[in-house]
């Protein structure tokens, strides 16, 4: 019982921050709805994890975000959250599920490395959070 109450104490946290974060007016330069998908990663050791991270995820002008993909388990992932955006750097905070431990914090950094014909790849760094997983993540996303 512990347990899930210390996820849903998470979740909400989670969602307040994103919440006051909108009210405080941080959203993201573009000023424009992004369409994002998920493609692939690269676990730091290179580990026996998933590779191919197929999903997609929808992220407001004004910073909330959401989104589903295969995880490194080859589990599927939903999540939400908020996204800064300063220049070419992006953070994302907010919660994930689908992880053996139920539902996780979430802090994704990621940089624009370029854009071509108005996709933009992006690199982002996941922190291990999840102890079974002993890997940090390079993640490839285009944006539309």
């Amino acid at each position: 019982m512990v347990r899930r109450f210390d996820r849903v104490r998470v979740s909400v946290g989670c969602l307040l921050a994103a919440l006051s974060a909108g009210a405080w007016g941080a959203g993201p330069a573009s000023g424009k709805d992004t369409l994002g998908l998920h493609l692939f990663s690269q676990h730091l050791p290179a580990a026996n994890y998933n590779n191919v991270n197929p999903g997609i995820y929808y992220r407001l002008a004004e910073g909330p975000v959401a989104g589903i993909y295969r995880n490194s388990v080859r589990r599927t992932s939903i999540y939400g959250g908020y996204t800064w955006q300063y220049d070419r750097f992006d953070l994302t905070v907010g919660a994930v599920t689908g992880y053996s431990q139920g539902v996780q914090p979430l802090l994704v950094p990621s940089m624009a490395l370029f854009t071509y014909r108005g996709v933009t790849t992006r690199l982002a760094f996941i922190p291990r959070v999840e102890k079974r997983i002993q890997s940090h993540v390079l993640h490839i996303v285009a944006e539309l």
